[in-house]
Order: C-alpha cells, then structure tokens, then sequence
C-alpha cells in the first residue's frame, strides 16, 4: 500500500508540474486562448496534409485544400490579380502547376499538385469540359510536351488534337484549326527576367517523322502575347496532305523541332508516340463534328 501511495502522490506531483509547465508557457508565448486555438489548429491542419501526402486518408477539407493553394501558389509568388488576369491556353492550370513544381521549384507533392490544379479550375475557370478532371489530366499528358527550361526560356507544345481540345472545353477550335486538313500544335514560350520577342515560326518549325521533314502551312498566329512581355503563344499548322504525308496510319512517331528561339545553336525537340494513348472514356466518346471551311 505504501508503493501505491507513493506512486499516487510522485504522479499527482508530475500532474501538477506538467500543468504549472504548460500554464506557464502559454503565458510565456499568447497573450489569449484564441492564439493558442489556432496554433493547435494550424498543427492539426498540417497532420492530416501530412496524412493526405501519405495516401493514409483519402480527402481532406476544403479549408485544407485552399491552406495547399495558399501556401504555395498565393501567398509565396503570385496575388490575387495574376490569377484573375491570367490568360491561359486549354491546357490552363495544368501546365501552370508543373512549370512551377518543375522548373521553379515549388516545394508541392504529386497528390497536392493535383488538388492546386483542381481548386485554381473551379476558382479562375478558363472552359468547362464534359470530362472529368483525371481524365483531362491523363489526355493533357497524352499531348503535352515541354523543355522546361533552355537560355531561361522554355517551351510548351501542345499537339492539338479533336480529342485534346473535346476534352478541354474547346470544341469550337476544332472547327477553326481546321483539323481535318492541318495537324495543330499550341506553341508557348515563357522567360521569367527580361522580354521575348516573337519569332517567325514558320521559318523555324520543322515536323519530322520516319517518312521526312515538312515546313508549317503558313501563316503561323499569335494567340496572345502578356503586356510584360515574358510570354506569349502562338498556332503553327501542318498539312496533313503533303509531299511527302508524314504522318500515316502506319507512322509510329513523329517530332516538331524548333530551332533558333534563345540562340542561334538552340534546337528543340518534342517527340510524340502513335498512336496518342487517350482514356477509355474519350476513346469511346461520339466523335465531335468537325466542319470544313468554305474555300
């Protein structure tokens, strides 16, 4: 009885130590309940992340999702402004998140990168698409390429396919790229210091597959060019009857090069694999209606 005692007394005694502690630190470091709410709070909030990251827990809260966004898009590079103002191709928030996680090196995981993407889509929408969000991403990857990065400016090309751009909300493009007679790429080039001027792509744009070489069908066109001057986008076309037809049923990859943009040794390659490897669900879709242009 008396070790019982004994050991009652030694953990009421630690008891109250403890408490005298955490009265004591509390004092030391808020100056009300409300501070240290929040704190307990905030600690919680980075615990599910953490859990989130780890697949451990497969949703986390809206407040969680916006804390990801703000952390590491908002609150540490951009305001409010550039994101209402910015103009963004089809690919949209796609290639804006993996420029920064990439060539930026913005400290965000795979899993969180996809919820920035989704929460910028539902807040700055730039289409609205029939397709879910992990479809659309699994089609953007089927068709992007990019160089992140060669004498500070790098490229994005998308190959602008009927089912890209069906995916993406875009079906009017498929009209005025004329798809049927062209093949299309979405051409972006981005430098972060300085200004870039545009070049003439038609001069400078070769496709390239296992059958030859073909030039763009001119002209090339600008899409948008930002008031800064550090990015602007462009449509460069292909015939896709030529002499010779590069890209036929039996062609199993093709390339665009681009030579000369950020110095006259600088050639860029972007290789795609035929045929593009689309999701079930846009594979089986009705094909859109694609109308030709009166002559």
């Amino acid at each position: 009885m008396r070790v019982i005692s004994k050991l009652i007394r030694w953990t009421l005694a630690v008891a109250v130590f403890i408490a005298l502690l955490a009265v004591g630190l509390f004092f030391a470091f808020y100056n009300s309940t409300d501070d240290l709410a929040y704190d307990l709070k905030s600690a919680w909030r980075v615990f599910r992340i953490e859990l989130y990251n780890r697949e451990y827990i497969k949703a986390i809260t809206q407040e969680e999702v916006r804390h990801i966004y703000q952390k590491s898009c908002y609150r540490k590079c951009h305001g409010e402004g550039a994101m209402i103002t910015a103009v963004l191709s089809e690919a949209g928030w796609f290639q804006v998140v993996e420029r920064m996680r990439v060539k930026e090196g913005v400290s965000v995981t795979g899993r969180e990168a996809d919820i920035i993407i989704k929460y910028m889509e539902e807040t700055y929408p730039t289409s609205r698409s029939e397709f879910s969000f992990e479809t659309r991403k699994k089609v953007h990857q089927a068709v992007w390429r990019n160089d992140m990065g060669d004498s500070d400016i790098y490229t994005d090309v998308t190959y602008a396919t009927p089912e890209y751009l069906r995916s993406v909300g875009a079906l009017g493009l498929i009209e005025d790229y004329e798809l049927n007679k062209y093949h299309a790429f979405i051409i972006g080039f981005t430098v972060h210091e300085g200004e870039l001027g545009t070049a003439d792509l038609d001069k400078i744009c070769q496709l390239r597959s296992s059958s030859g070489s073909i030039s763009p069908a001119p002209p090339w066109k600008l899409r948008f060019q930002t008031a800064d001057k550090h990015h602007y986008e462009a449509i460069v076309r292909f015939a896709r009857r030529g002499n010779p037809d590069i890209v036929t049923p039996e062609t199993k990859w093709f390339e665009l090069t681009i030579k000369g943009v950020g110095g006259p040794n600088v050639t860029r390659v972007f290789k795609w694999d035929l045929p593009i490897a689309y999701p079930e669900d846009v594979i089986h879709a009705p094909p859109p209606v694609v109308k030709t242009k009166p002559s």
